[in-house]
């Protein structure tokens, strides 16, 4: 037995894999199996993997036909003996203390699922980006000591259908998952989304540790960017529905269906490309009525309003854009207006500083000839105007 499971899908990604591999290898904590599944790569991908098995010994590779990362994911957790498992995509990277510090906080906490934070970054820029980490739990639960503190889904009913889906920012006790029967959608895109809403759902306690683990690769090549896996999220929205409705969930989690519901749907509709998408978008937000959810925004009203009175992906893009234009123009009005309004408040001030500082001036000359106490006085009154 060891104590974590290591699982990494591997399809196509010759370009990364070593990055990834070193990243979990080198890890701090040692108490770990590494799991590849190598999805049908028709790359050198395989004989990396291969490299890496003969070199180090806690590396184990499997191969199976491509079925996608699903299957992968599936197949990984089958072979695993881990007492927890973390999944890791294959063209990503981990900070070295992450598997030990996720591991600690399971263990203090007793808990399902550890969450902690993601970056991302691109292969043309030294930046890493940690403005979206996915989960930001400090800012639900105030002066906590997350190391000895639990909640469930209860606590964080927003997060369960409308952040992020990725099981990469998470440690699962292998026990939880094996007593409720989780598992990933097979030969579908998006297939961490159902798992995610599931494993939240189902985990008596939820513990955050409050640090960021991951690097995500803003991979153009990723299965997420394909434009012809788009059409998959109506068959994942539709197992998310049958799931909430057969669990007993659904008058709970209404409002929030109807928003996942409208937000995925929009997610992919220019990205695919594809007039039968809009046409099935716009048959389903038909079918809807967001007047009465206390969730939505008008951003999201305004992009849903222009699918419905679309009647084609083409005039749909064009009224999209347009309002986009009309958002972003009546933004710089209002920028604009902000500015003349500091211009003004700033010549107004500087017009006081101006006056304030002759008078000082005036005082300090006449000091020989007026009362020193009174003068002191009126500089003070002055300065502290000057201040504020």
């Amino acid at each position: 037995m060891v104590k974590v499971s290591v699982i990494i899908p591997v399809y196509n990604v010759e370009k990364y894999l070593e990055k990834c591999l070193e990243s979990v290898i080198n890890q701090t904590f040692e108490d770990i199996e590494i799991i590849c599944i190598n999805d049908g790569s028709t790359d050198n991908s395989l004989e990396i993997l291969n490299n890496y098995s003969k070199k180090y010994d806690k590396i184990k590779v499997f191969t199976q036909d491509n079925k996608r990362q699903g299957a992968a994911r599936n197949l990984g957790l089958n072979k695993s003996f881990g007492d927890y498992i973390y999944f890791i995509d294959s063209d990503d990277y981990l900070e070295l203390n992450t598997i030990g510090m996720l591991y600690d906080n399971a263990v203090s906490n007793n808990s399902d699922i550890v969450v902690s934070k993601i970056a991302r970054f691109n292969d043309d820029s030294d930046k890493i980006d940690y403005s979206i980490p996915g989960f930001d739990f400090e800012t639900q639960f105030k002066n906590v000591d997350f190391n000895n503190f639990t909640f469930n889904y209860k606590d964080i009913k927003q997060y369960v259908l409308n952040r992020s889906f990725a099981p990469w920012m998470k440690l699962f006790k292998k026990e939880f998952l094996l007593d409720n029967n989780l598992r990933f959608v097979e030969n579908l895109a998006f297939e961490d989304v159902l798992f995610h809403i599931q494993t939240f759902l189902k985990a008596e306690s939820i513990s955050f540790s409050p640090n960021f683990f991951y690097y995500y690769r803003n991979n153009p090549n990723s299965t997420v960017n394909t434009s012809k896996n788009g059409s998959d999220i109506f068959k994942i929205i539709d197992l998310v529905e049958e799931y909430l409705v057969e669990n007993n969930f659904m008058d709970e989690f209404r409002e929030e269906f109807d928003l996942f519901k409208v937000i995925q749907i929009l997610n992919y509709i220019i990205s695919t490309r594809s007039e039968d998408y809009f046409q099935k978008a716009k048959g389903e937000f038909l079918k809807m009525d967001l007047s009465s959810n206390s969730l939505k925004n008008d951003y999201l009203v305004n992009k849903f309003d222009c699918v419905i009175n679309s009647n084609s992906l083409i005039e749909y893009m064009e009224n999209y854009y347009n309002f986009i234009f009309d958002d972003l123009n009546k933004k710089i009005l209002v920028l604009n207006d902000e500015k003349d309004e500091l211009v003004k408040k700033n010549k107004f001030l500087s017009n006081k500083n101006k006056k304030y500082k002759n008078k000082i001036d005036k005082l300090e000359k006449n000091n020989s000839n007026q009362d020193s106490s009174k003068i002191t006085s009126s500089l003070r009154k002055i300065k502290k105007f000057r201040k504020l």
